[in-house]
């Protein structure tokens, strides 16, 4: 297979891997800063850890690497135009002017209507390509009953309602 085509097929596969979309979050005070996000992995209960792959051009990076904390912030379907928002549509602070964002403990956004919020502390990055997997413990959470969550697959939303 050549480069071309191996690449080619990849991004058609991971087309098909449907996940639920989440805003990561990073900052305090005046400084936060968010993106939209679909490569989160839960990987281990003991200790509650999870791992989010940020590209290092993300506006979000600088922020995220240099506080070391970050919320995953796992959104529904009523929460579908905030995934523009954090995807360019505004920049910087102004993409918390819509939602009901909250400063959680130590300061982070969290969006006090999510799924579930999952407040967490780096505690391992790894370089892979143009991205850094961030590793983060989780020290709080807060979840909420429904469970509808925004799915991206094939390129567009969905909901997974049950």
């Amino acid at each position: 297979m050549t480069d071309e085509a191996l690449s080619n097929g990849f991004k058609q596969a991971m087309r098909r891997l449907a996940t639920t979309v989440a805003l990561i979050t990073s900052g305090k005070g005046d400084n936060w800063a968010g993106m939209a996000a679909t490569a989160v992995v839960s990987v281990c209960a003991e200790p509650p850890t999870i791992l989010v792959a940020v590209n290092r051009s993300a506006s979000l990076y600088p922020t995220l690497h240099a506080e070391q904390r970050f919320c995953v912030n796992l959104l529904s379907e009523r929460h579908k135009d905030l995934v523009g928002i954090f995807s360019g549509k505004k920049k910087g602070r102004e993409r918390f002017e819509d939602g009901a964002w909250t400063a959680g403990e130590c300061g982070l956004p969290i969006l006090s209507d999510a799924l579930s919020a999952l407040m967490c502390k780096t505690v391992s990055t790894v370089d892979v390509g143009t991205h850094t997997l961030f590793i983060g413990e989780v020290e709080s959470i807060e979840n909420h009953m429904d469970i509808d969550p925004l799915i991206w697959v094939d390129g567009g939303m969905a909901s997974a309602a049950r």
